[in-house]
């Protein structure tokens, strides 16, 4: 059997080429692989710990909030054993409910800079 010149390049060329893939998956597959100078576990221990923090955080913002709502509940019934119960002090009572209705809002939506008091843009 007689084979032409080009076949045996072209065959050649496909050795080296799959030769050399294989080569270079290996390596890639080595590199994503476990190394125990890495340590997985120690990644697996901060990540807990960064969601134990938001967790926190998370508790922390609603008993923030609670006690903003008791604030503002106590705040009102002194008024209204002060002032009475009449239609100018239940409007002022409605404004400052939606006040801080607004300032939570924009507490959760992190767009509230507390040093200043107002939204951030």
């Amino acid at each position: 059997m007689i084979l032409k010149g080009n076949l045996v390049k072209h065959l050649a060329m496909a050795g080296i080429f799959g030769g050399l893939l294989f080569i270079g998956m290996s390596s890639s597959a080595k590199a994503q692989s476990y190394d125990p100078y890495y340590n997985q576990q120690n990644n697996d221990y901060h990540r807990q710990r960064n969601n134990d923090d938001y967790d926190q955080d998370r508790h922390a913002d609603s008993h923030h909030r609670r006690d903003e709502r008791h604030e503002i509940s106590h705040h009102q019934r002194d008024e209204r054993d002060e002032y009475g119960n009449s239609r100018a002090l239940r409007r002022h009572q409605e404004e400052e409910r939606r006040a801080v209705r607004r300032h939570q809002r924009n507490e959760r939506r992190n767009n509230y800079d507390p040093y200043y008091g107002y939204p951030r843009y």
